[in-house]
């Protein structure tokens, strides 16, 4: 991560137009985790209100049956 980061500077403080930008990784991480939060709230929420989708013994011990 550390030698990542450093040619990643290098990288983009190049003063050529156009250059593409290199990834910061922990802002890719931390967007990414955003997204993966949003997708298991959506998931919670169908399950507490269908209960069609509590398919495991476990979601059903939880939620209720």
């Amino acid at each position: 991560m550390r030698v990542y980061g450093q040619a990643a500077d290098a990288c983009n403080s190049l003063p050529f137009a156009g250059t593409p930008r290199l990834v910061d990784l922990d802002e890719y991480a931390t967007d990414e985790a955003a997204g993966l939060f949003n997708v298991l709230a959506q998931e919670e929420q169908k399950i507490r209100q269908d209960p069609a989708a509590r398919t495991t013994d476990l979601l059903k011990r939880v939620f209720g049956s």
